[in-house]
């Protein structure tokens, strides 16, 4: 990236740079002497554990730090993270950039024969993956005629391959592209949202939410910040404590397979006035016309 920037020309005026936080320390010193403005993006801080989490937290920090002392904006995805950048950095000019989805990608399909329940993303042990599986085999066990597939890869991987041999209600197929997930998820029923109350997740707008709801799929997950949207009905978007997650869950399932037809198309309509891509890209666009006039 710094070679293509050196080799660059630019127009003064009418030239700015969106930096995602992780290659920040490498490119803003080589844009201020370019006199090109920038503004941080931050789509999400470091979500990994362990030593590499531990890793990441320094150049997030930095990133941040550098934009408050070079007085440029950033840009967070929900109002937990604006005010967690605030309070750990100082950078005080920040404005939220929800995720949206592409409604045009993201639609309603036939639905399987069978009730299925999805996940897609990471398939990482702190993401709470495995909770899916006990919600689905409970469900089972009740009697309830339901499957499960899991979309992704990660440290969980090889597990659930292994329970997928023995529990046919259980899918893991390939990670797939995203015009194959889209069209996966719309013959799908229910959405989960397990991700726990801490950390990073409580600062996230996770993509796969508008996804879900794009594709006309109820939704079910854990009650946090970072997974609440406003003006929503519990009837096809429940969030609840982690301790409730199966008894409830089951309350839920039991719920959306019931023939209530008039609302199967609420999400879907929810996610055509509240989750498109335009009022965030609206957002942007004014911020950096902004960046360009404060900086000629």
């Amino acid at each position: 990236m710094q070679a293509w920037l050196s080799g660059q020309t630019h127009t003064e005026g009418s030239t700015v740079a969106v930096v995602e936080w992780r290659v920040a320390r490498h490119v803003t010193p080589l844009l201020e002497a370019m006199d090109i403005p920038w503004a941080l993006m931050d789509r999400s801080p470091p979500a990994d554990t362990g030593l590499l989490g531990r890793f990441q937290w320094g150049p997030w920090r930095s990133a941040w730090r550098r934009a408050k002392r070079s007085k440029a904006p950033g840009f967070v995805v929900s109002t937990a993270h604006q005010a967690f950048v605030a309070e750990k950095t100082g950078h005080q000019n920040s404005t939220i950039l929800q995720a949206g989805v592409d409604l045009e990608r993201f639609i309603p399909g036939e639905k399987k024969s069978t009730f299925t329940m999805v996940y897609h993303g990471r398939l990482d042990r702190h993401r709470g993956v495995l909770a899916c599986v006990m919600l689905a085999r409970k469900a089972r066990n009740e009697g309830l005629e339901v499957n499960l597939l899991l979309i992704g890869e990660g440290n969980l991987e090889p597990a659930l391959h292994e329970l997928a041999e023995v529990n046919d209600f259980l899918q893991v197929p390939r990670p797939m592209d995203q015009a194959s997930l889209a069209k996966q998820l719309g013959t799908c029923h229910l959405g989960l949202l397990p991700m726990p109350n801490r950390g990073v997740w409580r600062l996230a707008s996770p993509l796969k939410r508008s996804e879900y709801l794009a594709a006309g799929l109820c939704v079910f997950g854990l009650h946090h910040e970072g997974h609440t949207l406003p003006e929503v009905s519990d009837a096809w978007f429940k969030l609840v404590a982690q301790e409730d997650f199966h008894i409830d869950g089951l309350e839920f399932i039991r719920r959306c397979m019931a023939p209530q037809k008039e609302e199967k198309g609420q999400p879907r309509t929810y996610a055509e006035n509240h989750l498109s891509w335009e009022e965030s890209v609206a957002s942007l666009d004014v911020k950096l016309r902004e960046l360009l006039q404060s900086d000629s």
